[in-house]
């Protein structure tokens, strides 16, 4: 049985610092954008420790979801909430933060979530920041997922348990990659950031799982980084910018007559809110159209729209769009 406790350091005053912060939080003119709270313990993932610090934009419509950033093995990764580079990009989808940390216990159960109990409690997770700010629509959006390392590995463990509501998975150094393909999963846009210096046994099997969806036609984009090994911290402007192109690609419905708009411009296209009336039902997340986007060379880094590509189409790398096109490009030659 799992022990459900959610506890919001804007009601609890147990602890002089959490009374510092409600106080903080709720100070006349400031705005209660930062909100944290345990979980409590995870019984069948054997986990003891797992918290959450959710941010929210400084707007008053609706947002269209939640961007999950989980850290590495047992890490706390609660501070990335207030990290302006996250907050940036969620300011431009229109989407919350909830930063996590999955600690003390054994440190490989909760990774392949076999039960999904991991799962399950990031669903709980978005329901109750729904609940605490007042924005209700978040409780069945959709998600977006930043994971490194073993938070890769919960990231794809979620994409296979509940494909439908992933907007978009970036990957940095997932010992699997994007783990194995179930109905749903191959239609999620994911980015993964590979270190050539890495665990050569990590990089074997996240390769093999990536090729696996590419031949299916996934809109997946690899990132081989032949300087950096395990953490590929380098990644992060990249994984920014395919998150913003990817997002963005999932909410933009098909042009009437089925056929896929063109975004794929330097430039964001401008995005609309979930009206009041639909803010509780789950947005529609549309079909990515491979051929609207771009392609890079592995090995030269040459890239060019779809249409332009000169290169090999059948080795070239999957990108949705000119500035993904751009950072995928200046991320490799570093």
């Amino acid at each position: 049985m799992r022990t459900n406790h959610f506890v919001f350091l804007k009601s609890s005053f147990r602890l002089p610092t959490i009374v510092l912060a409600a106080v903080l939080l709720l100070a006349p003119g400031a705005q209660a954008q930062f909100y944290e709270w345990s979980a409590g313990a995870l019984q069948a993932s054997k986990l003891s420790t797992v918290a959450f610090k959710g941010w929210l934009p400084e707007r008053s419509e609706p947002l269209r979801g939640t961007l999950m950033l989980i850290p590495g093995r047992h890490g706390d990764g609660r501070g990335m909430a207030g990290d302006a580079a996250w907050q940036g990009l969620a300011n431009e989808i229109g989407f919350a933060i909830i930063a996590c940390q999955f600690a003390d216990g054994d440190p490989f159960l909760y990774q392949g979530d076999p039960q999904g109990e991991v799962s399950k409690c990031i669903n709980s997770a978005a329901e109750h920041l729904a609940t605490e700010s007042k924005h209700p629509e978040l409780a069945k959006a959709p998600l977006a997922f930043w994971g490194l390392s073993a938070g890769s590995n919960v990231s794809e463990c979620y994409c296979s348990k509940f494909p439908q509501r992933v907007a978009a998975f970036v990957s940095s150094s997932g010992t699997r990659g994007p783990g194995g393909l179930v109905p749903g999963k191959a239609e999620i846009p994911m980015f993964f950031a590979e270190g050539a210096k890495d665990k050569p046994e990590w990089i074997k099997d996240s390769l093999k799982n990536i090729e696996a969806g590419t031949k299916l036609h996934a809109p997946w984009t690899l990132a081989f980084q032949k300087n950096e090994g395990h953490g590929t911290p380098l990644s992060k402007a990249a994984a920014i910018q395919f998150l913003k192109s990817a997002v963005n690609m999932r909410f933009t419905p098909p042009a009437a007559g089925g056929a896929t708009p063109s975004i794929f411009k330097s430039q964001l296209p401008t995005f609309s809110h979930p009206s009041p009336s639909t803010a509780s039902a789950p947005a529609q997340l549309h079909k990515i159209d491979l051929q609207a986007g771009w392609l890079g060379d592995p090995e030269t880094y040459e890239v060019a729209s779809y249409s332009n590509f000169k290169g090999n189409k059948a080795k070239a790398i999957w990108l949705p769009d000119e500035s993904t096109a751009t950072a995928w490009r200046e991320y490799l030659a570093q």
